[in-house]
């Protein structure tokens, strides 16, 4: 997070509202009143400040050895980063879990290396634009193995992961392991994260406004290429399954950009070069497209 951008904002709004209290108030009281205008603004700016203050505690506590001896064996992104940037990304991963209710059905427990994964897959959609903000908090519900429409569990139905414009992200325990288990363009945890960033406007329609698509110029365009090329069986580095619709491209895009980059950067360079903008990331070197601002 850039928590300093986050109090040059909250502290500027909070002396626009202690000007325009003293303004409102000088009107119909008098003068020595003119002091509830710089308390109310201070009370704003605590108030606004008090969760960018948990963040920073929770992004420079220590994590626990287990966590980077996990990140290290299941995550190759961590791997490729600087130790600054490990030490940044192991603050996001906390950060997220100490944001989100993670739990199991009936609210069950779920292990800590599942929690540390999920995390990290935040992480990795972050690491280069740490002035994004997650849309909404959400739970997060991790079910032990997939299920079908109906709800019924059972390794052999379909769904892995899921969610909806409203309510919680839900995980199968067993397909998030298998996620992380070796970077072959399938991560349920990215691909689910992708669809909560692109319904951040309020649509599921793969072009997550929220995060200024400006920057990306026709992507609308690129997006329903893609779309024709996987439907015709073309799609190259992009399974089957983006071609259901322009959200799917998009999360199976990211899959592919963040476990994939060399391959996808080699068959598919224009769509490497538009979600690159996007997460101001390559992310087979780690290396951000554009130095980090205070």
């Amino acid at each position: 997070m850039l928590a300093r951008a986050a109090v040059r904002l909250q502290s500027a709004i909070a002396a626009a509202i202690a000007v325009v209290t003293s303004v409102l108030v000088l009107a119909v009281a008098p003068w020595w009143m003119v002091v509830v205008g710089p308390l109310v603004g201070l009370g704003y700016r605590a108030a606004a400040l008090r969760p960018i203050a948990r963040r920073e505690r929770l992004a420079l506590a220590p994590v626990p050895e287990s966590w980077r001896e996990l990140l290290a064996r299941r995550v190759p992104f961590y791997g490729r980063l600087s130790p600054p940037a490990q030490k940044r990304f192991e603050g996001d991963v906390a950060v997220f879990l100490g944001e989100h209710k993670i739990y199991g059905p009936q609210g069950a427990e779920v292990p800590e290396e599942v929690k540390v994964m999920i995390g990290a897959g935040a992480a990795m959609l972050i690491h280069g634009r740490p002035d994004w903000e997650w849309p909404h908090v959400r739970d997060i519900v991790v079910h032990p193995t997939q299920w079908n429409e109906d709800g019924e569990p059972g390794d052999h139905h379909g769904i892995a992961g899921q969610v909806h414009l409203q309510g919680p992200v839900l995980f199968s325990r067993k397909q998030i392991r298998f996620g992380f288990r070796k970077p072959d363009g399938e991560n349920v945890v990215l691909h689910e994260l992708a669809h909560v960033l692109d319904m951040a406007d309020g649509a599921a329609d793969g072009s997550p406004d929220r995060f200024a698509w400006t920057a990306v110029p026709g992507w609308e365009a690129m997006v329903r290429s893609r779309l024709k090329a996987v439907r015709r069986k073309q799609g190259g580095p992009l399974r089957a399954y983006a071609g259901t619709n322009s959200a799917e491209l998009f999360a199976v895009a990211v899959e592919v950009f963040f476990e994939q980059p060399g391959r996808l950067r080699k068959q598919d360079p224009d769509l490497y070069e538009a979600l690159a903008t996007l997460f101001n990331l390559d992310p087979d070197t780690g290396a951000l497209r554009r130095p980090l601002s205070g």
